[in-house]
């Protein structure tokens, strides 16, 4: 088995590789179409494949079900369940998303949820269902989620069904680590995903993007999440960098987790590749055959149409077992059927746990009310101690209150970001001021600043003058 996911090479040549863990972290896959979105994910897929890492994609589009046919278009690939759409091993019920969840679960199987043939409305309300019932749920073993479209569940602007499909993803993106499981967020811009939700991603597979839009919000998500990881000059690279990449070439930041900056190339699909780009007298489109996972899908099926409430019903093993045995000597009915009384108990815990906290909040919310005043007193009274420079010299806010009464605006919150801080980086104030900090205004406050005699340069660091 593979000890590493090898996703493809590094601008020397040198070998490309994740260790296992990406199965319970956070990615964000961005660029625009065209540049291999579909196939970086899937690349990701196959390599978890052969490592014998579990996941599920969400496919509203139709292009993950190549994973089923070798790259030729000859059965092969992995047995991987295709549940929905035109290939489709067991028909999708469009308001199951909860059922679907707990069969994948209980069988531990990589599968493939094909929603291309539904409404964008009954994708948002399945993934929904399918996501809030995965964290009522804690998988025996690690399962990755990736989901195509992101945009279309969870948009900057949410609106009826989409306001359910963004919480319930939100809750996995933020809360899914501490259950077992990772996330892939897959899109063609920054500027269309809720920024909140993007910002969670703790790693991101930038590709191509030409909008001025996109590269903003794409040097937004550096000061949100990587300002650490970049120099100002490093960060202008990057984002200048975007329009630029050839089609499987971009860059992977990883913080928090690898520490990484890294300019990569995404390695070819070993599988079949539906969605990809036919040029004007090329070659016929190939005759695909998918490889036969009948065994597989009857097992699956079965689960998938039993009843949570009433005990697991399986037809006899072809093979001449009634069933097979599980690992700890029992029969696998049995095990599922033991599983799924678990499953209505801790479904029940959860309620009553869930009671226990509303009426927890209510009594916080009472004190809450109760207590602001003397709160607000508090507050006022210990905002000295919130101007305690990074380098431990106190800072008299009242020495700067009126320059921040005279300059206003962004201007004069920049100082207070100083005064809280000590010193930041260019990027790093601009972004606590919601600047960009390649703007002309951004450029306009500093000149202020300066004319003012207001701040000072410590290497890459800007910090307030001692007045």
């Amino acid at each position: 088995m593979k000890t590493e996911l090898t996703l493809g090479c590094l601008n020397s040549g040198a070998p490309w590789t994740l260790p296992h863990d990406l199965v319970t972290r956070t990615l964000a896959v961005i660029a625009m179409r065209g540049w291999g979105k579909t196939v970086a994910a899937t690349d990701i897929a196959e390599e978890m494949c052969e490592a014998g890492l579990l996941w599920t994609a969400i496919d509203p589009i139709g292009v993950w079900w190549g994973l089923r046919a070798n790259r030729d278009g000859t059965p092969g690939g992995y047995p991987v369940l295709i549940v929905g759409g035109d290939h489709a091993d067991i028909q999708l019920e469009k308001d199951a998303g909860a059922k679907l969840a707990d069969a994948v679960l209980q069988e531990n199987i990589c599968c493939i949820i094909d929603m291309s043939r539904e409404s964008k409305n009954a994708v948002r309300h399945f993934v929904a269902d399918f996501c809030d019932r995965l964290m009522d749920l804690n998988p025996a073993i690690p399962r990755h989620i990736f989901i195509e479209e992101a945009p279309e569940l969870v948009p900057q602007k949410p609106m009826g069904e989409q306001k359910r499909s963004l919480a319930a993803v939100d809750r996995l993106i933020r809360l899914g680590r501490n259950q077992g499981y990772g996330a892939t967020l897959i899109s063609q811009r920054y500027a269309t995903i809720q920024k909140d939700v993007l910002t969670q991603c703790d790693n991101l597979l930038a590709g191509r993007i030409i909008g001025k839009t996109d590269r903003q919000a794409s040097e937004a998500w550096i000061g949100e999440v990587a300002a650490d990881l970049f120099s100002e000059a490093r960060a202008d690279k990057f984002v200048k960098s975007l329009a630029g990449l050839d089609a499987g070439h971009g860059w992977f930041l990883s913080p928090q987790w690898q520490k990484c900056f890294l300019e990569i190339r995404m390695r070819q699909r070993k599988t079949y590749h539906p969605g990809a780009t036919r040029s004007v007298g090329g070659p016929a489109p190939v005759q695909v055959q998918l490889s036969d996972v009948k065994e597989f899908v009857q097992r699956f099926g079965r689960v998938l149409s039993a009843s949570p409430k009433t005990e697991v019903k399986h037809a006899p093993n072809p093979r001449g077992n009634s069933v097979v045995e599980s690992a700890f000597g029992k029969p696998a009915h049995e095990i599922v059927s033991q599983q799924f009384q678990e499953t209505i108990s801790l479904r029940e815990e959860i309620d009553s746990l869930r009671s226990q906290v509303a009426a927890r909040d209510r009594v916080i919310s009472s004190m809450r009310a109760r207590f602001k005043p003397e709160f607000d007193s508090l507050q006022a009274l210990f905002a000295d101690l919130d101007s305690v420079s990074s380098n431990g010299h106190h800072v008299d806010r009242g020495v700067w209150e009126p320059w921040i009464q005279k300059l206003g605006g962004r201007a004069g919150k920049m100082v207070e970001a100083l005064l809280v801080r000590g010193s930041l980086t260019r990027t790093q104030l601009a972004t606590m001021t919601e600047q960009s900090p390649n703007s002309g205004s951004f450029s306009n406050n500093m000149s202020a600043l300066n004319r003012n005699g207001l701040i000072e340069k410590e290497g890459d660091k800007i910090k307030l003058k001692t007045i």
